[in-house]
């Protein structure tokens, strides 16, 4: 039988780490009250709705109900299996776990592969950075970064490697025990030949790892050595079960904490970009490696910063795809964005070495422009300004991007610009753009910044969804007999007394066999005794509901009446129905009998 995780460890790593600490490097969380709340990383919103709860050590999500501890967040966020959930939070923790419970059989049958392709990826970058440093088969790769800036503790700290013009990597890694051919077929580290023959997928290039979020390196970037027409220069990982290029951004694992320090992230285009600016010391920098934003990375930015300057190469190509990374970006409308131009129509890259790691960085802070500004100046290219149809038509493409801020001041700015600039009526202007504003529509509310997020969830909310009054009692009682050892002796010795619901009756049973193993109720460890998702998930939504105040018997009394009533209430409406049965029917004997029964029930119901 496989070994499982000792639940005194999973107690000791659950209880070692706080969930804050955990959950914060995915998003961005501002205190509200005794929580935090920030956007859900599960679902697109625009108002904050995910909650963390430090106390109880559980999160939340009061729109889309997700919910529960430290390990099923990173279950979810990562489509970790438990034990691989556990052995991530034992290594934020530094507690050290036997690797006999990594080949585990807790929901390990489909993480199993991801682990192994996870290490194949680890096991490879190793082999390319080996050759890149202490090769001679490395040299002329060595040579190359060099050129290029790259210092050895750079290449060292992003394990830069090379793949060599040759077939290696298979024999290499089965080498180190990984033989199975599947898995090699599907790791995206190699291509396949009609008759099923594995040949390396990188061969001279120098390669750059890209990593997760949490840092493990689960694609590759190949830039070929040696300039060749019939070969791509940059070459990427195909899609895997752990690398999906549209939710990882180059170089956020390492920029995430700066990101966050800053509030800022600068977007660049490429890695090498992001490496130049690493080497200046700015390191609050991504790339979404050559492809436009998606959804996803842009939910991710969002959640970790308030501003995002994009960073594009300065030449016609750099300064289009600028423009469409603010036409993708500006719907969005979380984030306050901005853009960086480079002169003389480089790249950042080139604008290193022309200008030095000092200025650059310089440059890199100072050469800031907000959208307008910056749409303002490319509408200009290529047109004639003296000419009068030119300076209609550049007017006509600015005023719209006037037009997406509600910012009165910025827009005041720019109009007496233009009207000072085109000899226009200031009044003519604005009147124009309010036009514009009226046919596309008012913009959103800018987003408030640097203030706390006042959020007021629903008191007894798992969604959107309304509670009978049943069910509000249900919910109260339950929540009032796990935390309270009084009411939970009370309702056990209670023989006839049932709940309703059928998930907070299995609750009630299960909280049995909970008490005795544990002599005190947490609610995040109880959620790792449930094995049931639906009921882990009814019970953060009840723990979210924060009952704070002290537990009355009376209150208590309330909720068993409500409850204890319904089956009443059931047989009443079911004594009625078959009244009426019988008076359809003319079976008057029967009618005598079930009349006198619903009298009886009747009174009872009025002495409760």
């Amino acid at each position: 039988m496989l070994a499982r995780i000792p639940e005194e460890v999973i107690d000791n790593v659950r209880s070692s780490v706080n969930i804050y600490d955990i959950v914060s490097q995915f998003v961005q969380l501002h205190r509200s009250g005794s929580n935090w709340f920030g956007l859900c990383p599960f679902h697109s919103e625009n108002t904050p709705s995910f909650s963390v709860n430090e106390k109880k050590q559980i999160f939340h999500c009061f729109s889309c109900g997700r919910g529960g501890n430290v390990f099923k967040f990173l279950m979810e966020l990562q489509g970790l299996s438990f034990p691989e959930a556990v052995f991530q939070v034992a290594e934020a923790a530094n507690i050290t776990i036997d690797d006999q419970y990594r080949h585990t059989g807790q929901k390990q049958q489909v993480s199993e592969p991801n682990r192994k392709l996870l290490e194949m990826y680890q096991t490879t970058v190793d082999l390319y950075h080996y050759i890149l440093m202490e090769t001679e088969a490395g040299q002329a790769a060595l040579d190359y970064v060099h050129a290029r800036g790259l210092s050895d503790e750079l290449l060292r700290e992003f394990k830069i490697g090379f793949a060599p013009d040759e077939n290696l990597l298979e024999v290499y890694l089965k080498d180190r025990a990984f033989d199975d051919y599947q898995l090699l077929h599907k790791s995206g580290l190699f291509v396949t030949s009609q008759e099923g023959q594995l040949f390396d997928r990188f061969k001279g290039r120098v390669m750059f790892p890209i990593r997760d979020a949490f840092g493990r390196p689960v694609a590759f970037s190949g830039r070929i050595l040696v300039k060749s027409d019939q070969v791509p220069k940059y070459l990427n990982s195909p899609e895997t079960d752990i690398f999906n290029k549209r939710k990882i951004l180059f170089n956020f694992d390492k920029a995430k904490a700066e990101i966050r320090r800053q509030k800022e992230v600068i977007l660049f285009e490429g890695f090498m970009d992001v490496l130049a600016a690493y080497r200046a010391g700015v390191k609050n920098g991504v790339a979404s490696m050559g492809t436009s934003l998606t959804e996803d990375q842009i939910y991710l930015l969002e959640r970790h910063a308030q501003r995002l300057l994009v960073c594009y190469d300065g030449d016609e190509p750099g300064q289009r795809a600028t423009k469409r990374t603010l036409d993708l970006l500006e719907p969005y409308g979380k984030i306050e964005l901005g853009v960086i131009m480079l002169p003389d129509q480089m790249d950042p890259d080139e604008t290193l070495h022309k200008y030095g790691l000092e200025h650059f960085a310089k440059i890199l802070q100072e050469n800031r422009v907000s959208p307008i500004a910056f749409f303002m100046q490319l509408y200009r290219q290529g047109r004639n300004m003296r000419n009068e149809d030119d300076q209609v038509d550049y007017l006509h493409d600015v005023l719209p991007e006037l037009a997406k801020t509600n910012d009165r001041i910025q827009q005041d700015l720019y109009l007496n610009r233009l009207a000072d600039e085109f000899h226009l009526e200031r009044a003519d202007l604005r009147a124009q753009l309010d036009q514009v504003v009226s046919q596309v529509g008012a913009p959103d509310p800018p987003p408030q910044r640097d203030v706390e997020v006042r959020i007021t969830p629903p008191m007894d909310s798992g969604s959107d969804r309304q509670y009978s009054q049943v069910e509000k009692a249900e919910r109260l009682l339950l929540y009032r007999a796990l935390h309270d050892h009084v009411v939970w002796t009370k309702l056990h010795a209670m023989t006839s007394f049932n709940f309703v619901d059928q998930e907070y009756q299995l609750i009630y049973t299960l909280a049995e066999g909970y008490f005795n193993i544990y002599q005190q109720y947490e609610s995040a460890n109880f959620l790792d005794y449930l094995q049931d998702d639906n009921l882990r998930q009814v019970i953060v939504s009840i723990e979210m509901a924060d009952y704070t105040s002290e537990t009355s018997m009376e209150e208590v009394e309330d909720c068993l009446r409500i409850i204890m009533e319904v089956p009443l209430h059931q047989e009443i409406g079911q004594t009625q129905m078959a009244i009426k049965n019988a008076e359809r029917q003319g079976d008057f004997e029967t009618l005598t009998e079930l009349t006198a029964k619903l009298i009886k029930l009747l009174q009872k119901q009025q002495t409760n």
